[in-house]
C-alpha cells in the first residue's frame, strides 16, 4: 500500500480502495493495461493510505464483518441506502463531513501527484473529489469505474466526468439516477489483460499437473469467504468421476480445513490457499462455482467457461447473480450440502454447459482494461 510521502509527479492516478478485493483488482488491471499500451506514468494508491488508521481498519473491517455476521442487515442497508441524495442534504454533508475530517492526508496526496487526470475504482475517492471540484478546488477529468452490474447510489456524485459501467442496463440505471447519458461508458468491468488468453482446458491440465477428469473449479474469493467445506462434504459418498480444486483465497483457517476435509475424500482434491495463477486454473476448469463478484464472474466470463453461483451477498452479488443468471451464463447452486449431485449433473449436461460457454462468450468483455485505459490517456489530451 502506497502511501503519499513516497509517491512522486505522474500524469495519471488510480484511486482504488481496500474494502472488498475487487476495487484493487480492477485498478490493477487498468494499471497493467496502461502498461501494456505504452501509456504515460501513473501510481495506483489506496485512498484507505490517506486516512486515519482507525477509520481504516473500521472501513474496510467493518464491510467484512457485516456481509459475513449479517448478511441480510448488509441487504437491506444497500437497498434502503440506493437513493440518490441531494448533495446538500443532511445525509449526504454528514457523510462527507466525517469522510474528510478522516482523510486529512488527501489532498497532499494530489498535491504530491499533480495527476492530469484521475480514475477512481471506489467511491470514497469519488466523493471526496467530487467536492473539490464541486469548490472549484480541482479541475482535474475524474473517471469512474463501477466494479459490479448495478451502479448503486453510492457512486453517484454530481462533478465526476466520466463513468463507466459493466451493461446497457448498468448505463441506464446511472442515467436514470441522475448522470447524463453522454457522461456514461458501457465498457465492461476491467479485469487483467492475461484473462484475454485462453489455453485449452486438456493442456492446462497437464501443465498443471491435474488430473484429465472433468475438473470443477472451487472459489472463495479474496477474502475467503464461502461454503467450501460444506461442497467438499457433498463429495464424501463415491468418486463421481470428477476433479476438484480449491482456492481458499486469503482465509488460513479455512483453506486448513478444506486440507483436511479433502484427506477424506474418494476423488482427487487439489487445495490452495491465495494464488496468482488463477487465470491458469480456470482455463483449466470445465464448471467454475463462485460467489458472484463483480471483478470474478467477469474473469471466468472471459475465459468462456460456465458457472454455479453461491451465496451471493445480498444487495451488490445478489444483483450480479441476477443479471448471470438472465443471459443464462450461469446457473444457481441452492444446495451447497448437496453440490456434488448438483454439479455432477450439469457437468454431463452437455447442451446445458454448451450453452452457458456460448452466453458466456456473448457477454464477455475481456478488452474492459484496455478500453478505460484509452479513455484515460485521451483525457491527458495527448
Amino acid at each position: 500500500m502506497k502511501v503519499v510521502g513516497e509517491l512522486t509527479p505522474a500524469p495519471l492516478l488510480l484511486l482504488h480502495a481496500t474494502a472488498g478485493a475487487g476495487h484493487t483488482r480492477a485498478a490493477q488491471a487498468i494499471s497493467a493495461a496502461l502498461r501494456q499500451q505504452g501509456a504515460p506514468a501513473h501510481q495506483v494508491v489506496d485512498t484507505l493510505a490517506c486516512t486515519s488508521s482507525l477509520f481504516r481498519r473500521l472501513y474496510a473491517q467493518a464491510y467484512i464483518d457485516l456481509v459475513q455476521r449479517a448478511p441480510e442487515l448488509w441487504g437491506h442497508l444497500y437497498e434502503r441506502y440506493d437513493v440518490v441524495k441531494p448533495p446538500r442534504s443532511k445525509t449526504a454533508r454528514a457523510r462527507l463531513a466525517f469522510d474528510k475530517a478522516n482523510s486529512t492526508r488527501f489532498t497532499a496526496l494530489l498535491g504530491r501527484v499533480q495527476p492530469q487526470a484521475i480514475l477512481c475504482t471506489h467511491f470514497l475517492p469519488m466523493e471526496l473529489l467530487s467536492d473539490l471540484k464541486g469548490r472549484g478546488k480541482l479541475a482535474t477529468p475524474v473517471h469512474a469505474v463501477v466494479t459490479d452490474v448495478s451502479p448503486h447510489a453510492f457512486w453517484v456524485y454530481p462533478h465526476i466526468d466520466h463513468y463507466h459501467v459493466a451493461t446497457e442496463a448498468g448505463a441506464r440505471e446511472l442515467a436514470r439516477k441522475g448522470i447524463a447519458p453522454e457522461r456514461i461508458s458501457v465498457s465492461g468491468i476491467p479485469i487483467d489483460p492475461v484473462f484475454a488468453a485462453r489455453t485449452p482446458a486438456a493442456d492446462m491440465r497437464a501443465t498443471l499437473g491435474l488430473p484429465e477428469r472433468p475438473t470443477v473449479l472451487l472459489l472463495s474469493g479474496g477474502f475467503g469467504v464461502g461454503p467450501l467445506v460444506a461442497m467438499l462434504d457433498s463429495f464424501a459418498s463415491d468418486d463421481c468421476g470428477l476433479s476438484l480444486v480449491v482456492v481458499a483465497g486469503r482465509n488460513a483457517e479455512l483453506e486448513a480445513a478444506c486440507r483436511e476435509r479433502a484427506k477424506t475424500l474418494k476423488l482427487p482434491v487439489t487445495v490452495h490457499g491465495f494464488v496468482n495463477n488463477i487465470h491458469q486454473l480456470m482455463d483449466a476448469a470445465d464448471l467454475v462455482v463462485t460467489k458472484p463478484g463483480g471483478l470474478t464472474t467477469n474473469e471466468v466470463l472471459a475465459k468462456g467457461k460456465p458457472m454455479a453461483l453461491v451465496a451471493p451477498i445480498p444487495g451488490q452479488e445478489q444483483r450480479n447473480c441476477d443479471y448471470l443468471l438472465e443471459e443464462g451464463a450461469a446457473v444457481r447452486l441452492h444446495d451447497e450440502a448437496d453440490a456434488a449431485w448438483h454439479l455432477t449433473r450439469w457437468l454431463h449436461d452437455a447442451p446445458r454447459m454448451a450453452a452457458m460457454r456460448a452466453n458466456a462468450e456473448r457477454i464477455a468483455r475481456p478488452q474492459a482494461a484496455a478500453d478505460v485505459a484509452r479513455t484515460l490517456v485521451t483525457a491527458l489530451g495527448t
